[in-house]
């Protein structure tokens, strides 16, 4: 019961907004400028508010980073091998390699963390999330450009100089820095301030998971099931089972073990869609791995919430 209730109310809010978007009562020209408000303004608002408020040890962040670094690296290779068993060609290859190893950190990852560390009474460890997502971040986005850059052999003109400005410029890895400095210099914002972040930082979970929800409706499915499916199973899978004896072997805590776990099990990036158009990588298959991958999502999070 415990499980139904994390679990049912994220997957519920991603529902409607995908009903929502079906019945054209969110237009997508509304769903891109919410996805853009939640991405700026929101998740960074939030997670500010969540790591300047606490403290928390940055070495244990940074073994939960660890295990979630370590499982990440050791899935791209064994996807790698999955898809030079099943002949994946060399114009799919980057994009499914990066289906197999991008989560959705912030969109799920966060919400089904929050929710799973309240009921256990463990909000304590909450900052320990976004402090472990901001690098694994980092490393996601630049692991995205390369396996697609790398998989078709052409990279474009000024492709990592881009990479670099985005990693430089990105709003959660900014937002969760800041807060981090805040708390490390024990600094405490003026009431006012902080409860205004704090307030902005409410509206984050709920309109990111709508917007998976439309973005899930929204995306042209072209076939590349097979090969989809392996991808989600890859990501939602194999990933957090890699990630397992990692996290016993690194020491972590039950609530340690959780947020690493969760992170790992989440669905793949729908953000891998959108590079895969920029970057010429192919857009099929990354569709078809986001909507498949969200499915089987629903199981592989229940799993790690009921057996960790």
């Amino acid at each position: 019961m415990a499980v139904v209730v994390i679990v049912l109310p994220v997957f519920l809010v991603i529902a409607l907004g995908a009903v929502l978007t079906r019945t054209r009562f969110l237009s997508p020209a509304l769903l891109a400028e919410l996805n853009r408000l939640t991405y700026f303004v929101g998740l960074p608002a939030y997670l500010f508010s969540s790591i300047a408020g606490a403290t928390v040890g940055g070495g244990r962040a940074a073994t939960v980073f660890g295990v979630m670094g370590g499982a990440t690296l050791l899935a791209l290779g064994v996807a790698y091998v999955v898809a030079k068993v099943r002949g994946v060609s060399p114009d799919s290859m980057g994009s499914f390699l990066h289906a197999a190893v991008r989560g959705n950190l912030a969109y799920v990852g966060l919400p089904v963390i929050s929710l799973a560390l309240a009921a256990r009474g463990a909000g304590a460890h909450w900052p320990l999330a976004p402090l472990a997502m901001a690098p694994l971040t980092v490393v996601a986005n630049a692991l995205g450009v390369l396996l697609l850059l790398v998989g078709h052999g052409r990279p474009a003109p000024g492709a990592l100089r881009t990479l670099g400005w985005q990693l430089a410029t990105n709003p959660l890895l900014l937002s969760s820095l800041a807060g981090a400095a805040v708390a490390a210099a024990g600094f405490t914002l003026p009431a006012w301030l902080a409860q205004a972040i704090a307030v902005t930082g409410q509206m984050a979970l709920p309109l990111a998971l709508l917007c998976i929800g439309g973005a899930l409706v929204t995306m042209p499915l072209r076939g590349k099931r097979t090969q989809a499916l392996l991808a989600s199973v890859l990501k939602v899978g194999v990933t957090p089972l890699l990630g397992w004896p990692l996290a016993r072997w690194m020491g972590l805590s039950p609530e340690e073990t959780l947020v690493a776990l969760l992170f790992l099990a989440t669905p793949t990036a729908a953000a891998s869609y959108t590079l895969a158009g920029k970057l010429g990588g192919d857009e099929a298959l990354a569709a078809s791995s986001v909507v498949v991958s969200t499915a089987l999502s629903i199981v592989s999070l229940s799993v790690v919430l009921a057996l960790v």
